[in-house]
């Protein structure tokens, strides 16, 4: 029989502190070991006959020992504690404090009027080589990891009220452990039970994402004839698998005769953290397999989806197999950065998951998923909010307070599928046959690029430059869509064509963190006295990424070209918008980023465009022309002079166009000759020009010149993610929809 005993230092029994092993207490039942002895400190002794709002007038916690190790578990595995290990005694009758003020997981659980409690919390590790294989008893927590046990025990302040010695004997005799819900059964109405530790929880259920399709020309195509058969949609039909990771405590507490709250709360100060990398990520809900997701992709964003899948029915496996793994790659990163950023919005008081559980009520599936859910399993648990009702109802005896699956649900996730090519092919089906999948790992996005100029950006082996290959071929299929749309050499009313630009940092410093925030000023997302505030809090460290959306429907193309009276823009124009976004995004804390900004002061620039893209800009900042720095300030003006001739050439191709078209539907005008030859004088000029192109793009100068040239729309997004930050800015319904 188990000897379980509060004692002296010396080991020595407490009479007066009884503990009856008739009680249902956790400890009886899971006690591996026969001995389990709490030797308390002189100062809870000298306390011990008080009652206990006398011997607590405001919280306190006493420090005890466990002068034998001993073993807790089911089957498998079990949750050891150490000879000599350190255990704590709260006493809290104070109405109104938090219960758990000592506790890194620092939800309130509010100490109601006339009630006190005695808690007792043990700290141990999770045994997996003593006790087996992880499973039963492990509530989702890593292999040999520290876990934290605590009971807190409400008892009735006034008439009856036990002193300290005896209350704690009852919190013994009562200990509870949430492993089973017959130890939710043997909690009385305020009793709390928790177990803490580091690990992960199963999450499973259905989801929905928006498709947002972004048609983009290829340059060096010829343009499509008709009309393109593409729209924005969403993909149901989907299943998501995946973990949740992190510090985070299971906590029970029964609210009334026939309610046990169960919480899942995370600890204080971190972050919990999505991983779809060990589970099955995001698949179609009838099947995985790779035909049903090319299915789903042209279901969503096809006008023709049935004859898209005919055209599509040829190819071979491992070009189906490509195709799906890439969007299924996009589902999953799409999905996981949603809820990535529902984690990171979470308060200090907030539960990743609360459910309320009345266990008479519960049907034989509810039970099990309650059961699963309290070993880290939510899959059950969170598959049923599929069919959830109204009022947070899953099922029989189980009502859903909150839920992270479900605010992600209610936030959205979005996957962007770039159709580079699509423009000139019309159909997605056409498009594929002649394309390459890009899948990238910064953005999320699915490229789906036409190879049939030989450019294929996946036969790049080094991940850096083919992002910078990317960031280009993306950069100039925008700009010569938007000058297509311009002109009315293409329509697509419905939908916007959209720009991003993207950056990876391994080792994130200060000097990164703001130069992700400068972009986020100069696309209007943010405010210097923000970025100021956000910088004075940033942790350096770790790797990041920065990803930038900027979006353009037909009246932000027009602007790129034409004043409010129609007029076309003026050289001038063009060269004080590149001038300007070169200035948003040029550090001033550098020294040559200081030199480059010199140049383009108000007082300067209109010398160093009169001189030209030459050596003799040095002298304007103080440099001989010989200095090996005057290139920086000679790549700056070249690339804002080229930009802005460039733009100014096309305009007036573009406004031919649109006195030809006027208000005709270019699909009406395919088969006129003359038509047809002022859009190849503009494919070919905008193809010359690109070629021609010296734009850079480490830096977002381009995006920046082309969103302020189209009059800064208010549909830019941004975020960025660091090891302790995320941040997210712009407009996530245009997201949704595809125009951002």
């Amino acid at each position: 029989m188990a000897d379980i005993q509060i004692t002296d230092r010396l080991d020595k029994p407490i009479e007066t502190i009884h503990i009856d092993l008739s009680q249902p207490s956790s400890l009886f039942k899971y006690l591996k070991t026969s001995l389990l002895h709490l030797a308390v400190i002189p100062d809870f002794l000298a306390r011990k006959d008080l009652i206990i709002s006398q011997a607590a007038t405001k919280p306190v916690q006493f420090q005890a020992t466990v002068t034998h190790g001993f073993q807790l578990g089911n089957t498998n595995p079990g949750i050891e504690i150490a000879p000599a290990a350190q255990a704590t005694i709260g006493v809290n009758a104070s109405p109104g404090a938090n219960l758990f003020d000592s506790d890194p997981f620092n939800a309130p659980a509010i100490v109601p009027d006339r009630a006190g409690y005695v808690s007792v919390g043990f700290q141990g590790s999770l045994n997996v080589d003593a006790f087996g294989s992880a499973g039963n008893f492990s509530f989702g927590f890593d292999k040999n990891s520290g876990v934290s046990l605590e009971f807190s025990k409400a008892f009735p302040l006034g008439e009856g009220e036990p002193t300290l010695g005896g209350a704690l004997g009852a919190a013994m005799s009562r200990f509870a452990i949430p492993a089973d819900l017959s130890d939710l059964d043997s909690l009385a109405i305020g009793d709390v039970a928790t177990v803490s530790g580091q690990g992960s929880l199963t999450v499973s259920g259905g989801v929905r994402i928006s498709m947002a399709p972004n048609p983009l020309a290829s340059v060096d195509l010829p343009l499509g004839a008709g009309a393109i058969s593409v729209n924005p949609g969403a993909v149901a039909g989907l299943n998501a698998h995946f973990t949740i990771s992190g510090n985070y405590q299971v906590r029970t507490r029964r609210k009334d005769a026939d309610t046990i709250e169960l919480s899942f709360f995370r600890e204080r100060g971190t972050t919990l953290t999505a991983d779809f990398s060990a589970s099955a990520g995001v698949t179609a809900s009838h099947s995985s397999a790779p035909i049903d997701l090319v299915a789903l992709l042209l279901n969503a964003i096809s006008k023709d989806p049935m004859g898209d899948s005919k055209l599509l029915a040829d190819l071979k496996p491992d070009e189906i197999g490509t195709l799906a793994g890439a969007i299924k790659g996009g589902l999953d990163r799409s999905l996981h950065a949603s809820l990535d950023a529902t984690l990171s919005n979470m308060t200090d008081d907030q539960a990743a998951f609360q459910y309320e559980i009345q266990s008479a009520k519960l049907s034989a599936e509810a039970s099990a998923a309650v059961r699963k859910a309290l070993n880290g399993d939510l899959s059950l648990l969170t598959a049923m909010e599929d069919r959830m009702k109204t009022g947070g109802d899953l099922a029989p005896g189980v009502k859903m307070l909150n839920s992270v699956l479900t605010e992600t649900r209610q936030r959205g996730a979005t996957l962007k599928i770039n159709l580079l090519g699509i423009v000139n092919f019309l159909s997605v089906s056409e498009l594929i046959r002649n394309s390459e999948v890009v899948a990238d790992d910064v953005t999320g996005d699915v490229t789906i690029k036409e190879t049939v100029t030989g450019n294929r950006i996946n036969a790049i082996t080094d991940p850096l430059a083919r992002q910078e290959a990317l960031r280009k071929v993306m950069f100039d299929s925008v700009l010569a869509t938007t000058s297509y749309r311009a002109g009315r050499a293409i329509a697509l009313p419905e939908l916007s064509c959209s720009q991003v630009h993207f950056a990876l940092n391994r080792n994130t410093n200060r000097q990164i963190a703001a130069d992700y925030l400068r972009w986020f000023i100069a696309l209007d997302l943010l405010t210097e006295d923000e970025k100021a505030a956000i910088l004075a809090k940033f942790v350096e460290g770790g790797p990041s990424t920065c990803v930038l959306r900027t979006s353009f429907g037909d009246a932000d193309c027009d602007a790129m070209f034409f004043d409010a009276n129609g007029a076309l823009r003026r050289k001038p124009h063009y060269l004080e918008i590149g001038r300007q976004a070169m200035r948003a995004v040029l550090d001033p804390d550098q020294p040559i980023d200081r030199l480059r900004l010199q140049i383009l002061q108000d007082a300067i620039w209109p010398q160093a465009v009169a001189i030209g893209a030459n050596v003799n800009l040095g002298p304007l900042v103080g440099l001989r022309t010989d200095d090996i720095r005057v290139m920086n300030l000679i790549g700056d003006v070249k690339v804002i002079s080229d930009w802005a001739e460039a733009m100014i050439q096309a305009g007036v191709l573009i406004q031919d166009m649109r006195s030809f078209v006027g208000a005709s539907d270019p699909t009406a005008l395919i088969q006129n000759s003359d038509f047809k030859k002022k859009r190849d004088a503009l494919q070919k000029k905008l193809s010359a020009m690109i070629k021609a192109s010296t734009t850079r793009f480490a830096e977002p100068w381009g995006m920046v010149s082309l969103f302020q040239a189209g009059g800064s729309p208010q549909s830019a997004h941004a975020k960025a993610v660091t090891q302790r930050l995320t941040l997210e800015r712009g407009s996530r319904s245009a997201l949704a929809a595809g125009k951002g």
